[in-house]
């Protein structure tokens, strides 16, 4: 299990390549959303491995990175020194990064103020902030976003967030997309989903949705001076492609693909158009 220490707590990644060892190889590190993991990518893998070192990272205290405690400093400004160090300690130059929802303002913060490491970037389903509407639909009828997930717990947050409309696609999305998928009598794609969503605390959701809660990455847009492409989501609740347009509108060098998935997770029932679109990117990299 490859991990690094880094800030003062562990950071678990994983790194698959089967490149031709005589072949170059430029490297796709992924970083997921809010209260994911590293694993909700893994279908990815065999789709871009072969011709691609994919590296994907747990953020501070989701999956299998460690929570640092109550009394550290979350922030927006610390969380992109972490994706900067780390791309550091693993001396990774030339880094097309793809940033999921949240993710993806990571990107744009990386992009704009620490942008040595990196060739493009991917910005997945990316809003510019977690606005009041979306705080108050995430709250879930408590008092608010954070008194939700503290009270609900991280399994039973996303047991609700995930029947939301707009959200997760159906059961059967993956096998609608040519990929593995959960067969009739399993437990199912969601569920396996609900349990990864336990393994992140609490307490490390609570203080990642405020950062996300009080951060806004429209002022960063202008700064950014990567080629980047965005994989915009139809029918996404958390963005509309019209903030999808102005995000693209803003930036130094874009391109924009609409993806008409389910909901919000274009990457799970739409992997193959996903990744069909970032490959056409990367070509023009050699």
């Amino acid at each position: 299990m490859p991990e690094i220490t880094l800030n003062g707590y562990v950071t678990y990644y994983e790194d698959d390549c089967f490149v031709e060892d005589w072949r170059p190889r430029q490297i796709v590190l992924i970083q997921h959303g809010f209260g994911r993991n590293c694993q909700f990518w893994r279908h990815w893998v065999p789709l871009l491995a072969g011709d691609y070192r994919v590296i994907r990272r747990d953020l501070r205290g989701h999956g299998g990175s460690t929570d640092p405690g109550d009394a550290y400093p979350w922030s927006f400004d610390s969380l992109v020194r972490d994706l900067g160090d780390f791309c550091d300690a693993l001396k990774l130059d030339g880094v097309h990064f793809l940033g999921e929802s949240t993710g993806g303002m990571l990107a744009i913060g990386l992009a704009a103020t620490h942008p040595k490491n990196l060739r493009s970037i991917t910005l997945c389903a990316t809003p510019v902030t977690i606005n009041a509407a979306s705080q108050k639909f995430f709250a879930a009828g408590h008092a608010s976003w954070q008194a939700a997930l503290l009270e609900m717990g991280s399994e039973g947050w996303a047991r609700w967030l995930l029947a939301q409309p707009g959200t997760a696609p159906p059961e059967d999305a993956a096998r609608q997309e040519g990929l593995p998928g959960p067969r009739q009598g399993e437990p199912g794609r969601i569920d396996w989903s609900i349990k990864q969503f336990g393994r992140s605390s609490p307490q490390s959701l609570a203080a990642y949705s405020r950062v996300i809660s009080t951060t806004d990455i429209t002022p960063l847009l202008p700064q950014v001076r990567v080629p980047a492409l965005l994989l915009a989501p139809t029918r996404s609740a958390a963005t509309t492609i019209a903030e999808q347009e102005r995000i693209a509108a803003s930036l130094w060098q874009s391109e924009l693909i609409e993806i008409d998935g389910a909901g919000h997770e274009i990457y799970i029932d739409r992997a193959k158009e996903c990744v069909a679109a970032l490959r056409d990117f990367l070509e023009g990299f050699g």
